[in-house]
């Protein structure tokens, strides 16, 4: 692996790092060691995760030992019995001597599975763990079918040890723990953990709860850090904690909501009668069993403010029923004084609510009750509107109560039904209480920050490390045009006014027949709202049409569509639906009708065929008649009003201008499922006349911005998308590398050069001196911009080939250039090697350089370009040998001729012999698995070690024997004893 010296700190890279992953590292780097915070903005595709994680784990190392076991010298813990877990507060995280604790938070889990899938493939190995939900991690069958609180009872009350029900797999934690201190040593995901919990016994769940205590990262979704409530059950040390917050581009919205809440009457009559409940269970209790642990009145008490508040608020005066009612932050503690409830009650007040919800689970747990206590609701809710026993923040809450449709039960019992809201308008004050900590860094990151003032803004902290990052791909793999007229000539504009006339839906839908036909495989098609979507297809599969076929069965006819659905509980069926699709063959694709803002648009990988083009329909506004909506612009042109005249008011964001930019932001999001590596291609199409407005065009991702053509004329957007597709698809064929036989015969083979191979411009040594300051990006020219060790390149007169650079000289005899004409290497171990006509000797290491001195300097140049195919170097790390004669007149020939001659054929037809015979031998399910750590090895997700104990196992019998010596062909020379001890070991246990 190439090792980068940036700002002093050695950053170990599993690939040739392109020149915008070092400087994002450097940015990264920058501001852990300047202890500020930062704004990194970087486009989907660029490897962002991974140059995160190794400059943030190199900075981490750089200060001392991970806290993983072979860096501990003490690996004995002192665990006691069940009860110390349910007890222990911790010492706060941070393991290895105290060094900072890095916490990695993503929106979801599956982000954060991808996260851990690239840390896998670095060379850093942090003592770390995963947090997840009881919901995620309960792995006992007795209550792992509950949802929420009532889960969250059951599990404590089986976890204190009563009577006969008690949970086995919490028992088990202390035992496994105290011999399993390994744990979170190598990287785990809550997959992982849940198959410990049903393999070894013990509980997921609380095996997290201890191990994060002393861990150098932890990682976790959003709201374990900008929920208060979450937030306090983390034992770490937060004094120069570093806090990553990975894509970013929502997180003021979520931070808000976070600080916010509403209580709509159905939810409060629940409330009212799970009081009412409580009373008549505690009576009862009472006076059957004579226990006077809970008190009836107490209940009853509780039911009666909560029957007030429920009055208080039908009150309320609603004079316009569309605009509601509205007042400042403060107004809900005068509200609540009128019912008693003030700083000093509302301790009390929440104890009861707490109570009560236990009292009442406990109560469902005996019934088994899968529903959980609507009463944790209010007892949240008060707590954030007296927490920190202050109310300063109030000033940037409004209090709204709004007036709904009342369902028909509610007309015939006179009711109104109404929702009262305390809406945060300042996510800065989730990001301030964090701050407050003592962290050393907040770090975020997205492919979609922009515009980055407005969102420091908006967060209330300063940011001096920011970066807007290029894309890694070239201008020719990219098409974005903005298409402002349909094939009618009528404009394509999806405003308020324009998007119910038939003849604007008409010609989207021609559009998009069109766009069907050019372009290959997926088509992904985004609108601003789920109505215009609904109301699109409608007319396209009903409206008066000209043709014998509608508008929606000419799309079908072209494409398989698949509609993305409103419900989220439907949405994996939809993703299986486009797989299955998508792997059909027999049509020219499918056709994705998607939201902006919905599941589609956010954090999915639509690579390759899965998302050849994406189609913006319109601007995804809010609806601007929302309450919140309208309130949150109300709110910031107030603020930007009594802002400091030193300010420019420029500078300061509007109303106006948030408005417009969470729009471009929800733009920005679907368009960046396009393009998702180096080597993927794709087409933008801007279906909106708006769009070729400056002000518009600005808001686009700066690496989209320069590429943005504007065409007047419909035909000459299909002939430009047509050239476009068909000049890219020549480029990358479409079917490299998608069939799962091709991956395994390239993992045990070199790969081809490709033709969008890009050109490096220096030598290729292990560590590379780059330290960058704004004003030296220029000297990042001589760092070759490509993410993998390409099979073949050019540096001026020299060849570089799978990390083999290969001088051209006029001279006799080849030889080792020397270590002080290299650049300068790491210390980790380097090999130069003896060349010799009598002896094998495999290459090793990215730092050898052979100088191949011949006569005949043509002859070798067009001998060395066929150099790729030949089979010196493994893709898997499988290391092939051949042979360097010293003869004098043959150095460049033996070396260079190995396709010539066949050699480079007959491996390949040998690979896909051994190929056959596994697929023969296999059950269908084994060959999927041997293809399975193949892949897993290529990626570099497995090592070797491991791969070579999974194949002895699989292959073991009698009849498999021949495959157990035909792998070991594709066995460095290094590894095979290791190889033929785990075949004798696997027969000795057979």
């Amino acid at each position: 692996m190439p090792i980068y010296s940036i700002r002093g700190i050695d950053v170990d890279f599993p690939f040739e790092a392109y020149q915008s992953q070092i400087i994002y590292m450097d940015r990264v780097i920058e501001s852990l060691q300047n202890k500020c915070h930062a704004l990194l903005e970087s486009p989907t595709g660029t490897g962002k995760t991974l140059c995160l994680l190794c400059a943030t784990l190199a900075w981490r190392r750089s200060l001392g030992c991970f806290s993983t076991r072979k860096d501990r010298k003490n690996t004995e813990i002192p665990w006691k019995d069940s009860d110390d877990l349910m007890s222990q507060s911790g010492g706060g995280g941070g393991g290895g001597g105290g060094f900072p604790t890095i916490v990695y938070a993503s929106r979801t889990h599956s982000q954060l599975r991808q996260v851990i899938k690239e840390l896998k493939r670095s060379s850093y190995r942090p003592k770390m763990v995963v947090l997840g939900s009881r919901e995620q991690l309960c792995v006992n069958e007795e209550v792992n079918s509950l949802r929420g609180k009532a889960l969250t009872n059951a599990c404590q009350y089986l976890c204190k040890k009563r009577g006969k029900r008690q949970c086995n797999h919490f028992n088990r934690i202390p035992d496994y723990l105290k011999h399993n201190p390994h744990i979170g040593d190598e990287p785990v995901d809550i997959e992982d953990l849940v198959n410990i919990g049903k393999d070894s016994g013990p509980c997921p769940y609380y095996i997290t709860r201890e191990v994060h205590k002393d861990v150098d990262i932890i990682f976790a979704p959003y709201n374990y850090l900008i929920s208060n409530g979450y937030r306090k059950y983390l034992k770490v040390n937060w004094n120069d904690s570093v806090l990553i917050f990975d894509e970013a581009h929502n997180l003021e919205s979520l931070c808000a909501d976070s600080a916010s809440f509403d209580l709509p009457s159905v939810l409060l009559s629940a409330c009212i009668s799970e009081a009412q409940e409580c009373v008549e269970l505690a009576a009862a209790r009472r006076n059957s069993l004579n226990d006077v642990s809970v008190n009836p009145e107490t209940f009853a008490i509780l039911k009666g403010l909560l029957l007030k508040l429920q009055e208080l608020i039908s009150k309320v005066p609603i004079p316009k029923k569309d605009e509601g009612f509205t007042k400042p932050g403060p107004y809900i503690y005068e509200m609540l004084k009128s019912l008693n409830i003030t700083h000093e009650t509302a301790p009390k007040l929440i104890g009861t609510v707490e109570e009560a919800a236990v009292f009442l689970e406990e109560e469902k747990q005996q019934t088994a009750t899968n529903s959980g206590s609507k009463l944790e609701i209010i007892a949240d809710m008060l707590k954030l509107i007296f927490r920190e026993n202050g109310s300063n923040h109030a000033d940037v809450y409004r209090v709204h109560v709004q007036e709904l449709e009342q369902s028909p039960t509610d007309v015939i019992k006179g009711k109104v039904s109404r929702t009262l809201s305390w809406w945060c308008f300042s996510p800065g004050i989730t990001m301030l209480d964090i701050a407050k900590k003592g962290v050393g860094s907040i770090i975020l990151t997205s492919g979609t920050l922009s515009p980055m003032d407005s969102l420091a803004q908006e967060l209330k902290l300063d940011f001096p490390v920011r970066l807007e990052n290029p894309h890694v791909i070239s201008s020719n793999q990219l098409w974005a045009g903005v298409v402002s007229t349909g094939p009618s000539g009528y404009v394509l504009n999806s405003s308020y006014r324009n998007r119910d006339v038939p003849e604007y839906k008409q010609e989207l839908g021609n559009a998009i027949v069109n766009f069907s036909r050019v372009v290959p495989e997926a088509l992904l098609i985004f609108f601003p709202s789920y109505y215009l979507m609904d109301s699109c297809i409608s007319f396209w599969k009903n409206g008066c049409q000209r043709n014998s076929m509608t508008i929606w069965e000419r799309i079908c006819k072209l494409k398989k569509p698949v509609i993305e659905p409103k419900d989220s509980s439907l949405f994996p069926a939809a993703m299986q639906d486009f797989s299955e699709k998508l792997q059909d063959k027999s049509t020219w694709g499918v056709v994705f009708f998607a939201v902006c803002r919905g599941k589609v648009s956010e954090g999915l990988d639509f690579a390759d065929g899965a998302g050849r083009a994406v189609v913006i329909t319109g601007l995804p506004y809010a609806r601007v008649t929302d309450p919140r909506v309208k309130l949150k612009r109300e709110f910031l042109d107030d603020q930007s009003q009594r802002a400091d005249v030193k300010v420019s008011r420029s500078t300061l964001l509007s109303g106006s201008m948030w408005y417009s930019q969470e729009a471009a932001r929800a733009v920005n999001q679907a368009i960046g499922r396009v393009i998702r590596h180096r080597h993927d291609y794709g087409a933008i199409i801007f279906c909106d006349d708006r769009f070729e407005q400056p002000s518009q065009q600005s808001k686009i991702s700066l690496w989209i911005r320069p590429n943005v053509k504007c065409y007047s004329r419909y035909g000459e957007v299909i002939s430009d998308l047509a050239r476009f597709f068909r000049i890219e698809r020549s480029n990358f064929p479409t079917g490299l590398g998608t069939e799962l036989e091709n991956n395994i015969v390239s993992t045990l083979l070199p790969m081809e050069t490709s033709k969008g191979n890009p050109t490096p411009a220096s030598g290729n040594s292990n560590l590379k001196n780059v330290g960058i300051s704004k004003n030296e990006l220029s000297k990042l020219d001589a760092f070759p911009p490509a993410n993998r060790a390409s099979p073949l390149e050019r540096d001026g007169n020299n060849i570089k080939w799978k990390g083999l650079t290969i001088l051209k000289h006029t001279g006799k005899i080849p030889r080792i250039v020397k270590a002080d004409v290299m650049q300068g290497c790491s210390s980790r171990k380097t090999k130069f090697v003896e060349l010799s006509d009598d002896e094998e000797t495999p290459v090793e290491r990215r730092c050898e350089i052979v100088d191949l001195e011949c006569d005949n300097c043509e002859k070798q140049t067009r001998e060395t370009e066929v150099l790729s195919s030949s089979s010196c170097f493994n893709t898997m790390g499988l290391i092939k040998k051949r042979k360097v004669p010293e003869s004098q007149g043959s150095a460049s020939s033996s070396v260079l001729t190995a396709k010539r001659n066949g050699g480079g054929d007959k491996k390949e037809a040998s690979a896909s012999a051994f190929l056959s015979q596994v697929k023969e031998k296999l059950n269908t399910e084994e060959y999927k698995k041997f293809i399975g750590y193949m892949q897993a090895l290529k990626k570099k997700e497995i090592k070797l070690a491991n791969v070579m104990q999974s194949i002895v196992q699989l292959f073991c019998g009698r009849e498999r024997d021949h495959l157990l010596m035909g792998f070991k062909d594709f066995v460095p020379v290094k590894y095979r004893p290791a190889y033929e001890e785990c075949i004798k070991t696997r027969k000795r246990e057979g």
